[in-house]
């Protein structure tokens, strides 16, 4: 890659100006990832990095005048999107029977489809407020209604526990790590009592972490009238 002339540089300005470069050229790799609508895997990238002792020697021999001429050297991403087509194994399966009004169907609706097609690295924490993100109107939630203080109240993205609850008992069944889950005020009716999860976006989360030696994939979605979650990995 050319740069500046090399005009009658002095070796330690000429390291400071291969450093300073360096630093503009230098890109990170980008991991394989996953498109969140239609599961396809988006290949990974290499990223690249300036060999500085490489560069400067060849500067050095360099005439004056010439431009300068960066050495690169590649850097492969961790995984590739070989590693992400092999999971394909049903690690933990769980699903809730649904029921509710229009409002409850459509937070529901909306809160699997942000959690359908998430990737999780190895040791990498997944968080339910994170990846659903603020159940708002301008998000397209609406009022349904929650238990708060063990009273119900309509509360825009209400029903929204129910995917959490599914989701914690998907992970509980793939042997993952569960970090912060916490229970209803009440008995809900569509899981067994003390194994729902109670989330509140800003306050109570859903928390777990990939402790498993690959990458998985979690999918979500509304079927037939269940909600229904399972995460994927790789076969033993």
């Amino acid at each position: 890659m050319a740069g500046e002339k090399l005009e009658g540089l002095l070796p330690g300005e000429l390291r400071l100006l291969v450093e300073n470069m360096a630093l503009k050229e230098q890109k990170l790799p980008l991991e394989p990832a996953l498109d969140k609508e239609t599961g396809e895997v988006i290949p990974e990238q290499e990223g690249c990095i300036v060999d500085i002792e490489g560069s400067v020697s060849k500067a050095l021999q360099a005439e004056e005048g010439d431009k300068l001429e960066l050495l690169m050297r590649a850097i492969p991403s961790r995984y590739s999107s070989r590693d992400l087509q092999k999971i394909t194994l049903s690690r933990g399966y769980y699903e809730t029977w649904f029921t509710g009004t229009y409002q409850r169907y459509t937070n529901v609706s909306l809160a699997c489809s942000s959690v359908n097609n998430s990737l999780l690295w190895p040791g990498q924490e997944f968080s339910f407020n994170e990846t659903v993100g603020p159940r708002t109107p301008e998000r397209g939630y609406m009022p349904a209604p929650v238990f708060l203080m063990g009273a119900s109240e309509l509360e825009y993205g209400g029903g929204g526990c129910q995917v959490a609850t599914t989701v914690f008992n998907a992970a509980g069944k793939a042997g993952l790590k569960i970090i912060e889950r916490h229970l209803h005020s009440r008995r809900v009716h569509y899981v067994a009592e003390g194994k729902d999860a109670t989330v509140s976006y800003g306050d109570l989360d859903l928390k777990f972490s990939n402790n498993t030696g690959s990458p998985l994939i979690i999918k979500a979605g509304i079927n037939r009238g269940k909600v229904w979650v399972n995460i994927l990995g790789e076969e033993d």
